[in-house]
């Protein structure tokens, strides 16, 4: 350990101050903040002018597109930054631009790794958790398994805060690919943790002093004469102070009443102290890349880029089995779904014939039912027909035997009949000659 603290030169990170100096890196800055704030305005004027689904759909592809501006230009930023560390000549800014943008999907990769990684930890933990549930057994299991898992879980957070994220970002401006950055960052955490943690804290320290020497001045100087020309500029506001600026802005100033001199003071001073944490932002870009140059010049990544190889082989090789594994599942599935679908299909057939079947049955037994319901019908008719000649028989016959008895009674009635007209059918009388009625000629 302490031949390893040798080799650091704690004193190669006062070139952190050299941030203060690079003009390039801070125009690209400026140069983001200026397009960054374009188009959120754009984006919220659009969202407003369109609204609906359509309004917020197209604001949230715009504040994609200003995130990926704003990473693009950190990026550039840093990549020129990284530049002046090596010593080599700092590139332009189409070339600084370009190799940002190139920079944004190495750190979503790098995003949903950790990612990944923090889910599988948890799933582990969970796992130990329910396993801890077991009686007797489970209360030793999580006496020992949880204080390992915080300090694993602690181990893990300090080497992402202080290896990973703030390392990944300096090799990747280094131009590294992200296999070789991802490794030479496993490498610097597994052998230099505690050598980083150092330069960091170092870092820290100088980013403090710096930001202290200039604040000393700045902000004693800003007060008081922004508080003197305001009040002599006009408006009555000299005593608001730096509060004015942060919490009102121009258009608040600007209702009070106060000339464009005191807003053009405020802009002003606005602007100051935005160039200002712009310059310690580079200031802390640059030690960065200098911590990354002293942590990684002694550490080989071949091991560690060959793990990964290893680990990402594996990992494909485990995707190609499970794939396998769902095809033939798949293809399993397959074959019952067939094989229930012919069963179904025998069912069904076999429930037609039967429903056939008893269809026919239903059938016959309804026209045997229609025969003997035609046959009782027709005996039924047969025994009328029968009962009616009988009956009809017996009535010709009683009236055969009436007859005799009635033809001499009929005889002696007919005497009694009153005569009548031929042509009017009136009654007349014996004697008439004419019928008293239609005048008709009853004798010759």
């Amino acid at each position: 350990m302490s031949s390893r603290l040798q080799n650091i030169q704690f004193s190669a990170l006062a070139r952190a101050g050299e941030g203060l100096t690079q003009w390039r890196p801070l125009a690209m800055g400026f140069i983001t903040l200026v397009a960054c704030g374009l188009l959120v305005f754009v984006s919220q004027a659009l969202a407003r002018g369109m609204g609906g689904f359509a309004g917020v759909l197209l604001f949230g592809l715009l504040m994609l597109a200003t995130a990926v501006v704003f990473f693009s230009g950190v990026s550039a930023v840093g990549v020129m930054l990284m530049d002046k560390a090596q010593g080599i000549a700092v590139r332009g800014f189409a070339d600084a631009a370009y190799a940002g943008l190139l920079c944004v999907p190495k750190f979503l990769g790098l995003a949903l790794l950790a990612l990944v990684a923090t889910l599988l930890f948890y799933l582990v933990a969970a796992i130990i958790y329910f396993v801890c549930k077991i009686p007797l057994l489970g209360a030793v299991l999580a006496f020992v398994a949880h204080p390992v898992l915080i300090i694993a879980a602690s181990a893990l957070i300090v080497a992402w805060v202080c290896v990973v994220a703030p390392m990944f970002a300096p090799a990747v401006w280094s131009g590294l690919p992200f296999k070789a950055a991802l490794a030479s960052v496993i490498g610097i955490a597994r052998n230099r943790l505690v050598e980083v943690v150092l330069m960091q804290i170092v870092l820290y320290v100088i980013l403090m002093v710096i930001t202290g020497l200039l604040f000393m001045g700045l902000l004693p100087a800003s007060i008081s004469l922004t508080a003197m020309g305001t009040g002599i500029a006009g408006g009555g506001a000299g005593g608001m102070g730096l509060e004015g600026l942060m919490y009102m802005g121009p258009r608040a100033l600007s209702h009070m009443g106060m000339s464009g001199s005191v807003i053009g003071l405020w802009l002003g001073v606005g602007v100051l102290f935005c160039v200002i944490f712009a310059l310690l932002g580079q200031v802390a870009v640059m030690g960065q890349n200098l911590v990354y140059l002293q942590a990684s010049a002694s550490i080989d990544s071949t091991g560690e880029e060959q793990a990964l190889d290893g680990v990402w082989s594996d990992v494909r090789k485990r995707a190609e089995e499970a794939k396998e594994r769902a095809k033939a599942a798949a293809e399993r599935a397959k074959q019952v779904a067939a094989q229930k679908a012919q069963e179904v299909a025998a069912a069904n057939e076999a429930r037609k014939a039967a429903a056939a079947e008893q269809a026919q049955q239903q059938a016959a037994l309804a026209a045997e039912r229609e025969a003997a319901r035609q046959a009782a019908e027709a005996a039924r008719l047969q025994a009328e027909q029968a009962a009616a000649a009988q009956q009809a028989a017996q009535e010709a016959q009683r009236l055969a035997d009436a007859q005799p008895a009635a033809a001499p009674q009929a005889q002696e009635a007919a005497p009694a009949v009153a005569p009548s007209c031929p042509s009017c059918h009136g009654q007349v009388g014996r004697t008439d000659s004419f019928c008293e009625h239609c005048g008709h000629k009853l004798k010759p």
